[in-house]
């Protein structure tokens, strides 16, 4: 029993391994010093990114009809991760077999085991959680200087369109990248407003739905775009400024909130590893179950609170 346990430990980490070592491999692939995502060489490759990232082609009927798998989808193309929903569900299977294995081997069947298996399961969710929010705040820290480039093309005599050339060619990524993608679109045949929609739905950018809203309505009603995109450009960078100071100011107590929530956590956690049996009273008996519960809703409220204090509008 114990061999075919370990041996089914051994392919669950090997199968992970291979999935994770595809995935870092796959990233290296479309890197922006390779440039192949920025600067497609057929038209062909155009319309299989394209394909990717608004189809579900390949997806199995029973995912892609889920309304989770949607938003899945977006939030895989926003994190840039060329992964299908289905995919991804496979990876997070994957991790929490990996880890629930290794709950088995360790403390047997019981409760340690389904956390180590949900623990599994939820960690491929947090890296991509992680990573969109990176790439969206350094999208939105790269917009200013993107729409500027666009202005002084226009005012140099260039339409909007053309002027997404030179956001491709100055701006660094995911701003180029992503240019670069609606650039692609246009010269397939795509309208402008289509091409910006499509990037807006890609990112999920409150500041880039702003400039792509201004845009189009320039381009219905008239008036002085380029003057328009600096003086929002502008906007964009004193409300960043403003947040910093913000994020300054109140940083002491947003750690005082972490370490509040953690710490106690990890202390259980700690003893319950180090010495079950001092720690084993909170979990058999009902009124530990009590002083856990709610000892687990007064770190809930209390971090709500300091959230709520330090929050930025």
């Amino acid at each position: 029993m114990s061999t075919a346990i370990i041996l089914v430990a051994v392919a669950a980490a090997f199968g992970v391994g291979l999935v994770v070592f595809g995935i870092v491999r796959s990233q290296q692939t479309f890197t922006p010093q390779s440039s192949v995502r920025a600067s497609y060489r057929t038209l062909a490759d155009v319309r299989e990114q394209l394909r990717r990232r608004f189809e579900a082609t390949g997806t199995p009927a029973w995912i892609a009809g889920e309304e989770r798998t949607s938003r899945l989808q977006r939030d895989l193309v926003s994190a840039d991760l060329e992964l299908r929903p289905y995919e991804f569900r496979l990876i997070q299977g994957g991790f929490s077999l990996l880890f629930g294995v290794i709950g088995l081997l360790r403390f047997g069947v019981g409760p340690e085991f389904l956390v180590l298996a949900v623990i599994g399961y939820v960690l491929p969710s947090i890296y991509l959680r992680n990573r969109r929010g990176h790439r969206l705040r350094q999208f939105d820290a790269n917009l200013p200087r993107a729409m500027e480039l666009i202005a002084n093309s226009m005012k140099a005599g260039q339409s909007v369109a053309q002027s997404l050339a030179a956001v491709t060619d100055n701006a660094g990524p995911p701003v180029s990248d992503e240019f670069a993608l609606a650039r692609r679109e246009i010269e397939l045949g795509a309208s402008l407003e289509s091409a910006l929609n499509n990037m807006v739905k890609r990112i999920g950018s409150n500041d880039l739905r702003l400039m792509v809203m201004v845009i189009t309505i320039q381009r219905s009603v008239g008036g002085d775009l380029p003057a328009i995109l600096i003086t929002l450009a502008d906007t964009m960078r004193q409300r960043e400024e403003m947040r910093s100071e913000i994020m300054a100011a109140t940083a002491q107590s947003r750690a005082t909130a972490l370490i509040i929530t953690l710490l106690p956590i990890v202390a259980a956690l700690l003893l319950y590893f180090i010495v079950r049996d001092y720690f084993r009273p909170m979990l058999v008996n009902p009124l530990g179950w009590a002083m856990l519960i709610l000892a687990g809703f007064l770190l809930f409220v209390g971090n709500v609170i300091i959230r709520r204090l330090t929050a930025i509008v």
